[in-house]
């Protein structure tokens, strides 16, 4: 009978690192091993994953954006597109028509859009959308610049400019105007005026010139007057002049109160507009704002009426980094085509800049 002797295990081989093997002397090759450690010591268990991280350590799932996200990732992504090719639109433009003379200058190119909806009183709903452009070519010239721009038609009524309501809607109708700018003003800061000419864009073309100034007067240590006035000349309505008186005083820690008196007048129609308005401005805070006013307007014929009475607060809030705003308006105005009743409404609006 075969007998087959049993298996033993021979000793596991040890292999020592290079670092192990010391020569004794510079000139002996002779290497000897140097002290390792004891077997009780190298036997502890090892686990070989002991010292790895672990899948959910390195591994962290996709989340995939909710819709509310996706969106306004969307609408951060438009916007920042948009504005960006407005200010390079406006660059290269300016460089275009500067030719060798163009300079880097600070562009006030930028795109304004909004977007309210006004409640009036009975249920009645008024959804507008407006947007107002402009192109500034500072370096067309040393003195004068450039400027296209798509905004409200000069042929409002004070009222219209001026009426809360109205600020935070859009006018019927917009026109485009084309013309050189040119702007004048002292090194204090106290006066500027503005020279301008050029065509409102319709066919057939209406020219016109503008000249506009502004003073700041300083009325003893609490007060400042501001005194403003234009004066414009278009081919088809003949001249248009303004004037505003405006007091200011700052009556306590972010507030500041506002008496302002408006002047209006056309040659078309040979009315004098006129319009008193008393407002308080109260600071809420970094990003918001809010202002009371009340006030009147009204026309001169032959003799002086009021038209329209009216108090409102008009509440702004910067939503986001500078360009997108919102504006609350309610109002309660008593027209005179109402037979002065009070006629309440309200006026929700959005602006975004593209700049």
């Amino acid at each position: 009978m075969l007998t087959i002797p049993a298996y033993s295990d021979p000793a596991p081989a040890v292999f020592l690192p290079l670092a192990a093997y010391q020569p004794t002397s510079e000139h002996d090759d002779t290497l000897h091993s140097v002290e390792l450690p004891s077997t009780e010591e190298s036997a502890q268990p090892v686990d070989p994953f002991h010292d790895y991280p672990r899948l959910e350590d390195i591994y962290v799932p996709r989340v995939q954006p909710s819709y509310m996200d996706q969106g306004v990732d969307y609408l951060l992504d438009s916007r920042r597109r948009i504005s960006s090719a407005v200010s390079i639109m406006g660059e290269r433009m300016d460089a275009y028509f500067a030719g060798e003379q163009y300079w880097e200058e600070d562009n006030d190119t930028y795109l304004r859009l909004r977007v309210s909806q006004k409640w009036i009183e009975g249920g009645k709903f008024e959804p507008e959308l407006d947007y107002k452009f402009r192109l500034d070519l500072p370096g067309t010239k040393k003195r004068y610049r450039l400027v296209l721009t798509y905004q409200e038609d000069n042929e409002q009524t004070l009222e219209q400019r001026e009426l809360s309501s109205e600020r935070a809607g859009p006018p019927s109708e917009q026109s485009l105007f084309a013309g050189l700018l040119r702007t004048l003003s002292d090194e204090s800061g106290n006066w500027e005026s503005k020279l301008s000419a050029g065509i409102k864009v319709k066919l057939p073309p209406d020219p016109f010139v503008r000249a506009s100034g502004k003073r700041f007067i300083s009325l003893g240590e609490h007060w400042e007057f501001e005194v403003g006035s234009y004066v414009e000349w278009f081919n088809s309505s003949g001249v248009h002049g303004a004037t505003d008186l405006i007091f200011s005083r700052i009556v306590a820690e972010r507030f500041l109160f506002q008496s302002s008196s408006l002047f209006d007048w056309r040659q078309e129609n040979d009315t004098l507009e006129y319009g008193q308005i008393f407002s308080l401005f109260q600071d809420l805070g970094p990003v918001d704002a809010i202002g009371y006013h009340m006030g009147a307007f009204g026309t001169s014929y032959s003799h002086s009426r009021i038209n329209t009475y009216y108090i409102s607060a008009d509440y702004r809030r910067d939503l986001y980094k500078d360009w997108l705003y919102m504006n609350v308006v309610p109002e309660l105005a008593f027209p005179r085509e109402e037979d002065f009743s009070g006629v309440a409404s309200i006026t929700l609006s959005f602006e975004i800049f593209f700049r």
